[in-house]
């Protein structure tokens, strides 16, 4: 018998996925603490390195190689991964705030946020293209560019604020354009400081290599002047000058997020959270600060990610430190001098150290050195054991009646008049509607994701699929939740957590939760039973497929695979994404179409994939199919994962029963959580219904196959492009 992990003790929140935090998980992933848990709460999956942007800007860089994935950082951590931006502290109750999401509760709570760049009191500034955050500004820019390229004629651009970030940038963004065919005598660029020159905080000699290199670009600066209002159509200056532009670049002095100083941090006159060396908050010593979010006193470093880098180890030192009861904290000591490498044309770069600077392609092929080796930390990731002991099993692990007491009196059930006794009785007791027949199925699983909210939703909606597959009508659902162990506190959070996130499922399905049992055990599972009810006449199984029906699938397929990956650390936060999406999307609304275009068998795709469940709808029916592999909806990664051999558990159960090569289409074994419904629909209903499910919100609902009169239960798999499909008048065999 496997020993169970230590309870947990400590809970350390992460807010915000910037350079030193990503060092904190990567130093837990190495050496993991018994009885931490780590939680990461980020509002991007994907944190962009700051030293690559102008290569990514200028395309010398995929997105995936500018970007640190979060995703599988904080799988090798054991962190939970919490994907929504936080909005605020509560420091008495030592929780974080995210908009519709409970609170985060925290032991210690580090921020590494980053910044944004400042409004400085320009008038418009709103109409500007602020750099950070990254994500954001490249979205909004690849619009500007579309539209200048399209346009064609000439492009003017102004960038407000010369540093080196807002210098490197407009020369990166100049070399994106004349890539994408716009010559430079079309360009029109203008950097505006209100220093008396560009790169103030630089030695005289970098200054002047970059002047020289803004020169050869044909880049203009104006100095010692201020933006003070942005219109329409360009920047207005302080002395009354009103240069055109198309777009205007925000790279000002950094600023923070509001809410920092709004939670009761002491923050310095800008707005950041004060600091002692120990990066330890200097008002509430449960808090911690690094990157540009925090302010160091007496000494105010660059907002620059080289400071960030090295405060990462001594981040985690002390974090680690302070969840073993010791006080003795390690101080972080900024280095006196920074190593500066300045991209400016292609392939060029200006290094500077002090008050030395030099320049050349050597200083660039350095640079890309430097900046890949940093990135080269945060991938391919060794797996690490944890520290384990022992808990107890049967009656003795439930949860205790105080915590589940008071999470049950704070949950809010939907009131349904056919449940005479719910929630806090032994058992519930339900009148069963007159004239209906009562539908039950149950449905539960383990954890596949370490955010109790979002996976009570999740596992909500997968157990609500049997229900609306069969035509009928949710009543009531009990749950059956396994809590890791913990203190009493925290399993009550995690359990509320856990059941506001299924709530908000059952609530608006119109499902009442009338009970269920708790325990606690070695991870997170949930799991529901489910009463329905509906007209015996008008409900939908699995047998009445017919000849010449058209087989339609409501959601793409691949969640197995992508969730096998999340687990091994080697999935995209993207990927992932999508996935969750997906698995949160309810089948209501798809079963109701389903049956208002004639569908007489439907089924709802999960652990046995398409195949598996298709094969029981072809049994049940004594009919044949032949299914289209390259109609297949399938989730983004999903075929490359699949692949590349990242496959779920079940997968090579499922593939052992097929009827054919199951390499030729493997995603159809694919086992699904919270799948979408699959039905067989009148061919000459087919067209309308697939716009129907669009209308409501399916957009990769898709026409996957064709009923065959025989031999019963065969599937075989047609990929000829050619065949007719949606509207499916004729098939060529």
């Amino acid at each position: 018998m496997m020993p169970a992990p230590a309870p947990v003790r400590t809970d350390i929140l992460l807010i915000g996925g910037g350079h030193a935090h990503v060092e904190v998980l990567r130093r837990f992933g190495m050496a993991p603490v018994p009885g931490v848990r780590l939680t990461l709460a980020t509002r991007d999956l994907a944190t962009p390195y700051s030293g690559m942007l102008p290569g990514l800007v200028a395309g010398a860089y995929s997105h995936d190689e500018a970007h640190v994935d979060l995703a599988p950082l904080a799988s090798f951590a054991g962190a939970r991964l919490i994907h929504g931006a936080v909005t605020g502290l509560d420091l008495d109750r030592n929780e974080a705030l995210i908009d519709g999401r409970p609170a985060l509760a925290f032991d210690l709570v580090s921020l590494d946020i980053g910044s944004t760049p400042s409004p400085a009191g320009i008038e418009g500034a709103e109409r500007a293209l602020p750099v950070k955050p990254v994500e954001r500004f490249l979205e909004r820019w690849e619009e500007v560019e579309g539209r200048a390229v399209e346009a064609g004629g000439r492009f003017r651009l102004v960038t407000a604020g010369a540093g080196a970030g807002g210098v490197e940038l407009t020369m990166a963004l100049q070399r994106r354009l004349a890539a994408r065919g716009m010559a430079a005598d079309r360009q029109q660029i203008t950097v505006v400081s209100d220093r008396d020159g560009i790169l103030p905080a630089y030695g005289r000699a970098a200054r002047r290599r970059i002047e020289a290199a803004l020169r050869r670009a044909g880049i203009e600066s104006r100095t010692g002047v201020r933006v003070a209002e942005i219109g329409p159509d360009g920047a207005l200056l302080e002395t009354g000058e009103r240069l055109a532009a198309d777009a205007v670049i925000l790279a000002t002095p950094a600023a923070p997020a509001g809410w920092v100083a709004a939670s009761g941090l002491a923050v310095d006159g800008r707005g950041f959270v004060e600091v002692g060396q120990d990066l330890r908050s200097l008002s509430h010593p449960q808090v911690f600060a690094a990157g540009d979010i925090a302010a160091f006193g007496a000494r105010a470093l660059p907002k620059s990610g080289v400071f960030a880098v090295r405060q990462g180890p001594v981040l985690a030192e002390n974090l680690r430190r302070l969840a073993a009861g010791s006080d003795s904290l390690r101080p972080y000591k900024p280095q006196k001098r920074t190593l500066a490498l300045i991209s400016t044309e292609g392939g060029q770069a200006v290094a500077s150290w002090g008050p030395f600077a030099a320049a050349g392609g050597w200083a660039w092929r350095w640079k890309d050195r430097i900046d890949r080796r940093w990135m080269d930390r945060y991938r391919d990731l060794p797996a690490m054991p944890g520290a384990e002991d022992m808990r107890c099993g049967g009656c003795g692990a439930k949860l205790p009646a105080d915590p589940l007491a008071r999470v049950l009196a704070r949950l809010e059930v939907a009131p349904r008049e056919d449940v005479a006794l719910g929630l806090g009785d032994d058992a519930a007791v339900v009148r069963p509607p007159p004239g209906r027949v009562a539908v039950r199925t149950a449905d539960q699983f383990r954890a596949f994701i370490d955010d109790p909210w979002l996976f009570g939703r999740i596992a909500a909606n997968h157990a609500l699929g049997d229900i609306y597959a069969m035509g009928a009508e949710p009543q009531t659902a009990l749950a059956l939740a396994t809590l890791p162990h913990a203190p009493d506190d925290k399993l009550e959070r995690d359990l509320e957590a856990l059941l506001r996130g299924a709530l908000e499922v059952l609530n608006d399905a119109g499902c009442a939760l009338v009970g269920g049992h708790t325990a606690e055990g070695v991870e997170l599972a949930l799991g529901f039973a489910l009463d329905g009810h509906g007209r015996e006449d008008r409900l939908t199984g699995k047998d009445g497929l017919e000849a010449g029906d058209r087989l339609v699938l409501a959601k793409p397929l691949g969640t197995g695979a992508i969730l096998a990956a999340h687990m091994a650390g080697r999935c995209r936060g993207a990927w992932l994404e999508a996935a969750l999406a997906a698995m949160q999307q309810s089948n209501r609304e798809a079963g109701e179409t389903f049956r208002a275009h004639g569908a007489v068998a439907v089924t709802d795709v999960t652990g046995f994939g398409l195949a598996g469940h298709l094969g029981e709808m072809l049994r049940a029916s004594g009919r044949a199919a032949v299914l289209w592999p390259d109609a297949l909806p399938v989730l983004p990664g999903a075929r490359d994962l699949v692949a590349r051999g990242m496959r779920s558990t079940l997968h090579p159960a499922n593939e052992a029963v097929a009827a054919f090569d199951p390499e030729a289409c493997p995603v159809l074994f694919d086992p699904q959580t919270a799948g979408g419904l699959l039905a067989g629909v009148p061919e000459d209903r087919a067209a309308d219904c697939l716009a129907a499910l669009a209308a409501a919100g399916y957009a990769q609902a898709a026409v996957v196959g064709e009923v065959l009169p025989g031999p019963p239960g065969d599937l075989t798999l047609w990929a000829d492009a050619a065949v007719q499909r949606p509207g499916c008048g004729t098939t060529r065999r």
